[in-house]
């Protein structure tokens, strides 16, 4: 993700442990890092010349004083992100978090690379919290004030990820396993269709029915969404419980009316 290189990330919190955690992961996937005790230890001036996202490294019980950070961030940068990430997860935090001001909040993450994914939604404008956080946000979105949210492409557009609304996991088939491990690696439709030997229109109607089957909207979330759920994927290149060239043919055939390939 190009476009998550050109913000500086300001990291807040009174634990550097965490801080140097979390900044070193960063750093190596090449984000810029600016990092300080609180907001008011940051020139003004100096955030203000910059395109900034805001973590806030969360490691007390005191809930009260994130979300005066938060405020404080946003009425300094209204339209910057800002981010939670807590060491431990209390179910009351994500909704005030997001009453707040801030789109994401990020604690007990699986992976590395599910972390850095969701940094790269937040800096897109979206909004990425637990898959426990109440439905009700939306009722407490209509309180905050408005501001200018960054709009993603057309090809990228990304809308928060809300996990199924059963408890349990959806059913996918062999093949769809085996293409959500392929968005997990980040490979497009072409390099899928050539590592399962099928046409990439069919690795399109198959991504299609994997986003319906796990209620998402688009591959980044996708993959979020098979990282932070822990599936046992077999591998993509393993043929020999998938479907056949035929059946692919009468699934991509049955999906035009429905789908645009």
């Amino acid at each position: 993700m190009r476009e998550s290189k050109t913000y500086g990330i300001v990291l807040i919190g009174k634990y550097s442990l965490m801080k140097e955690g979390i900044a070193r992961i960063l750093q190596e996937k090449n984000f810029r890092i600016l990092s300080s005790s609180s907001y008011e230890e940051q020139s003004a001036s100096k955030l203000r010349a910059q395109r900034l996202m805001f973590l806030i490294a969360h490691t007390s019980d005191d809930f009260d004083l994130v979300m005066a950070e938060i405020e404080l961030v946003k009425d300094q940068h209204p339209d910057a992100p800002v981010a939670v990430v807590a060491d431990h997860f209390d179910p009351n935090e994500p909704a005030l978090a997001f009453k707040a001001g801030a789109t994401g909040y990020l604690a007990n993450v699986i992976s590395c690379d599910s972390f850095v994914k969701s940094i790269e939604l937040v800096m897109l404008g979206e909004t990425v919290f637990p898959p426990t956080f109440p439905s009700s946000a939306s009722s407490v979105k209509k309180n905050r004030r408005p501001k200018a949210v960054p709009v993603p492409s057309d090809t990228e557009q990304v809308l928060p990820c809300s996990p199924p609304e059963s408890a349990n996991i959806p059913l996918l088939s062999p093949r769809e396993t085996a293409i959500l491990r392929c968005l997990i690696e980040g490979d497009a439709n072409k390099s899928i269709a050539r590592k399962i030997d099928i046409a990439e229109a069919t690795v399109k109607v198959h991504v299609k029915a994997i986003l319906r089957k796990i209620r998402v909207q688009n591959r980044t979330q996708a993959a979020i969404w098979g990282m932070n759920n822990a599936l046992q994927l077999q591998p993509a290149n393993n043929n020999s419980q998938l479907p056949s060239a035929d059946a692919d043919k009468a699934l991509l055939k049955s999906a035009v009316s429905v789908y645009q390939v």
